[in-house]
């Protein structure tokens, strides 16, 4: 068994289940039945290396989700990592009307509120076939037969 002393106390500091906050930005997580050194003295908490890096990871994620979700403003990119869909679908996108989309500069923004209206549209149809096309009853029954799988 591994001795550890506090840094601060020097006193011999106690293996224990505990938590402990870790977080990013304006995101907290609360992770509890983590293994730990505490010092009785302080109540200093030390983590071993792996869960050192766990904790570390998990914060790190917590950023890349943060850029995306806190945008009111997108651009094509992040509407194509959005949509789970190509940077040219895209542009076919806002070519065809489907997506509202500004031209600022020479990048197109779009705003995420009309991105997600696409998603929660119930009128799915339009996302599965190219605007301005007629579609056949047939057409539409196994469009609609499709998305009832997803």
């Amino acid at each position: 068994m591994t001795i550890r002393n506090c840094h601060d106390c020097d006193v011999e500091m106690e293996k224990v289940t505990t938590e402990t906050k870790t977080g990013w930005g304006e995101f907290e997580i609360i992770i509890k039945g983590i293994e730990a050194y505490v010092c009785p003295k302080c109540g200093d908490k030390v983590f071993d290396y792996k869960t050192t890096e766990m904790l570390q990871n998990l914060g790190k994620s917590l950023s890349k989700n943060s850029n995306i979700d806190h945008l009111d403003i997108l651009n094509v990119e992040e509407v194509a990592d959005l949509l789970r869909v190509s940077q040219q679908t895209v542009y076919n996108m806002i070519r065809d009307g489907r997506l509202k989309a500004s031209k600022i500069g020479r990048e197109w923004r779009l705003l995420k509120r009309d991105v997600e209206s696409i998603i929660n549209n119930s009128d799915n149809e339009i996302m599965a076939a190219a605007r301005g096309e007629d579609l056949s009853e047939k057409d539409l029954k196994v469009i609609k037969e499709e998305l009832n799988k997803m």
